[in-house]
């Protein structure tokens, strides 16, 4: 955990991530600086959360313009990228541009990598349409030959090496890299307002790698990740990555659970392939709603009856809220799992049960179980099986994961939210079912 974000999509600002040990000779990974290149930022998200470098330092900002990725924009204020040269003091991209100068610009910084998803397959000579020139899916960008006096300023010679370790990996001849100079100092009006061109312009190595829009996400991160490693590689830096570096170990790495922790622990959310809508869910009143998440590309954005959450250019689940008052009078509660010792946990986390859970009385409070009763009892002291418990009331549509809830009970007041856990049930292979009429 540790992503804050705003409510409003339009305030949402940009995550740095700080990986490996502070040095003079840190690589800058840049993702979804325009916010409809889903190759882009799904693939530094990973670098940030799934890779631990060993050896070196890299610095990375995975969402740059985030508040175009969750409205699947290009750049609901103009493109991002045509701003390095000049922007406006108005401009509300001003302050997302800056500090992504700042951090450019830094002693520390010596090769910047911005990543990009690009139309078609560039090719140096005409094939077909989606072959040609004027293409840029798959290829490596580079200003210009070379930048002297500089740590790794043989930007072509470098480019070259990382071309060819891609290719080695490539799912498909169509998807062979290649290097494309845009010899942006010669004149590329557009190129000379870009990011990488502006740290050209500073002294610092900077590329660009681009992957096709005709490839699925998951396989476009796959080449933004082969890139990356092989930057960082000539850079020294060594790290490890905690899935399979292959198209389907890539997707199960964008697709793993998402963790969302509300109002310092007191509501919490594993969504793995969650339902569209979670319902009933404890706000408080007047008070602004607070969250992490475990994935900088994670936000939950305010609507007019509740709150979307949002996974880069997907809206994962709708949050419709019932409010409460909130008490903090306890954060931890007994929990008798599948008939073994009472053991303690904290709200605010998540249980693996086989088949039935019993949560333990406390005066006061008040146990719901949602997906259990349908009154509103205190349901603490009740072994709960999961054939008991109606699977449309899971947070998940695998009928799997389910929300405890407890409340603090009072004569004449209004019960108050205390916090929750989630219980997760083994799935129904885990059972054995007897054909009876086979006896």
């Amino acid at each position: 955990m540790g992503f804050l974000n705003a409510l409003l999509a339009e305030d949402l600002e940009y995550s740095f991530i700080k990986k490996g040990y502070d040095d003079n000779n840190t690589v800058l990974v840049i993702g979804g600086i325009q916010g409809d290149e889903p190759g882009g930022f799904l693939a530094a998200s990973l670098l940030a959360t799934d890779y631990n470098i060993t050896k070196g330092s890299v610095w990375v900002v995975p969402n740059l313009n985030f508040a175009s990725i969750i409205k699947r924009d290009r750049g609901i204020y103009g493109d991002m990228n045509r701003k390095f040269d000049y922007i406006s003091s108005n401009d509300p991209d001003l302050k997302s541009v800056q500090g992504i100068k700042d951090l450019i610009v830094d002693q520390n910084v010596s090769l910047i990598l911005n990543l990009h998803d690009g139309s078609g397959f560039y090719r140096p000579t005409y094939i077909n349409d989606m072959e040609n020139p004027r293409r840029w899916g798959n290829s490596s960008i580079i200003d210009q030959v070379s930048l002297d006096g500089v740590p790794y300023g043989n930007l072509e010679e470098i480019a070259s090496r990382v071309v060819s370790k891609i290719n080695e990996k490539a799912l498909k001849d169509q998807h062979k890299y290649y290097i494309r100079n845009t010899q942006t100092a010669k004149g590329d009006k557009e190129m000379l307002k870009s990011l990488t061109y502006f740290a050209i312009k500073k002294g610092k190595a900077a590329f660009a790698n681009e992957t096709s829009k005709s490839l699925p996400s998951h396989e476009r991160a796959y080449y933004h990740l082969l890139a990356i490693e092989e930057y960082l590689k000539v850079a020294g830096i060594e790290f490890e990555r905690n899935f399979d570096l292959t198209p389907r170990g890539v997707k199960n790495a964008i697709e793993k659970e998402i963790e969302i922790v509300l109002f310092d622990n007191k509501f919490f959310l594993s969504l793995d392939h969650p339902r569209a809508r979670i319902g009933y869910v404890p706000i408080p009143k007047n008070i602004a709603l607070e969250y992490n998440a475990s994935n900088p590309l994670t936000a939950l954005v305010k609507d007019k009856d509740g709150y979307s959450v949002h996974y880069g250019n997907r809206v994962l689940t709708k949050l419709v809220p019932e409010y409460f008052k909130y008490s903090s009078s306890i954060n931890k509660v007994g929990v008798e799992i599948d008939g073994n010792e009472t053991r303690e946990i904290s709200l605010g986390s998540k249980i693996n049960v086989e088949n039935s859970v019993k949560i333990i009385k406390q005066d006061g409070i008040r146990v719901n179980f949602i997906g259990y009763g349908s009154q509103p009892i205190d349901e603490s002291s009740i072994s709960i099986h999961k054939k008991n418990i109606k699977r449309n009331y899971s947070i998940d549509k695998k009928g799997k994961t389910f929300r405890v809830e407890l409340y603090e009970q009072k004569d004449g007041e209004q019960d108050k939210f205390i916090g929750m856990f989630l219980v997760e049930f083994a799935s129904l292979e885990a059972f054995t079912f007897v054909d009876v009429a086979g006896l």
